[in-house]
């Protein structure tokens, strides 16, 4: 509950993403009509690159993602996580919990607007199950990156500084997650690369399940690919944490 007023309290921030998705969509927008009419990538239709954009934007900009890694980076090095210890309160489960509370004002406010431009720019409105196969996708997605980012943030324990690896992890993640590009525009052999990789499930394919649909079987193996890459990020993070507080001190690491 807390956490919940916490991320209401930041009205600058949700005023900012609110009114700057809309800003930033009719950006990709004009910037696509360009790419489109010199006929730069002939097997994409209109519709398709303005609804697309339309969707991962909005869930690009879901999290502060690169803002916690960083604060977890400070509360280590400042040796804040002692407080955390001292109380016997578990870290990760307080990132979550501000994460889950953040996440729920944004999808409550910026839904709305999301749907409305989804119909007004792309003309399409996917109907009930679709859209609630596309949510359901959409959130293990995020809870994905989310962990993903967590990660990074613990290993600073290891390397006092993550911004070399933040940037490393964003290009990565803005090429292969589908957030720069769609992923069919790849050549196949790349696309055969994307397919083992968990970059793909964080946006991608939530996108890709609402514009040309999919079977029950698909759906199915979607989220235990999401569930199963989400086991082993958290693993990891276990892992890091346990030999991370051996390295440990109230003064920093």
């Amino acid at each position: 509950m807390l956490n919940l007023k916490k991320a209401f309290a930041n009205r600058i921030e949700l005023f900012t993403k609110l009114f700057g998705y809309p800003a930033r969509l009719f950006m990709v927008y004009f910037l696509w009509l360009s790419v489109l009419e010199n006929r730069a990538f002939p097997d994409l239709e209109k519709s398709y690159i303005l609804g697309y954009y339309t969707v991962s934007l909005f869930l690009v900009q879901m999290y502060p993602f690169i803002r916690k890694s960083r604060e977890v980076r400070e509360q280590i090095f400042s040796g804040e996580i002692a407080n955390y210890l001292a109380r016997n309160i578990p870290f990760g489960v307080v990132n979550l919990m501000e994460y889950a509370a953040t996440i729920s004002v944004y999808l409550l406010s910026v839904t709305p607007v999301a749907y409305i431009l989804l119909g007004i720019v792309a003309k399409v409105l996917p109907g009930l199950t679709l859209l609630l196969m596309f949510l359901f996708l959409a959130f293990l997605g995020s809870v994905l990156r989310f962990a993903v980012w967590y990660v990074i943030g613990l290993l600073t324990f290891y390397t006092h500084e993550n911004m070399g690896i933040i940037t490393f992890y964003l290009t990565l993640e803005n090429v292969l997650s589908g957030s720069l590009l769609p992923l069919r525009v790849f050549p196949e052999q790349f696309q055969k690369v994307f397919n083992i990789l968990p970059f793909r499930l964080m946006i991608y394919t939530p996108v890709d399940v609402l514009f040309n649909g999919t079977t029950v079987s698909q759906f199915l193996i979607n989220v235990f690919l999401q569930i199963f890459w989400l086991a082993l990020v958290l693993a990891l993070a276990a892992v890091i944490w346990k030999g991370g507080l051996k390295k440990f001190t109230a003064c920093g690491v």
